[in-house]
């Protein structure tokens, strides 16, 4: 066990072990967000719906990945709207950023503990 140990620890400090970093594939970006967002209020929906799901995709990934459904209660308008305002202020993030902020939001509002798996 004790090898084991002194191995592990041996090949994170040489850089090929990185157990915290993951790779968000096909996040789209917070200026985005907010376009489709005014593209849906002017009637056209199609872009919104593409921003929407894989919002609640990845969303749903966080939940599957640590175990923990901060999502129950919690409608998807509610969600979105919080997206709205965290990409008012972070025009230049992506949807991933914005979707973790929102996980640790609605975590820290339940009173959920933080969990280290949550990106």
């Amino acid at each position: 066990m004790k090898r084991l140990c002194v191995l592990l620890v041996g090949f994170c400090l040489f850089g090929t072990c990185n157990l915290w970093a993951y790779e968000s594939r096909g996040a789209r970006s917070c200026e985005g967000w907010l376009q489709s967002s005014r593209e849906e209020a002017d009637g056209y929906p199609k872009d919104a719906e593409i921003y929407e799901t894989w919002l609640i995709g990845y969303l749903s990934g966080i939940v599957a990945g640590s175990g923990t459904d901060f999502l129950i209660g919690t409608d998807n308008e509610s969600v979105f709207q919080m997206v709205g305002v965290y990409c008012t202020e972070n025009r230049t993030m992506n949807l991933a950023g914005a979707g973790t902020f929102v996980a640790r939001q609605l975590m820290q509002q339940k009173g959920i503990v933080h969990r280290p798996t949550l990106p």
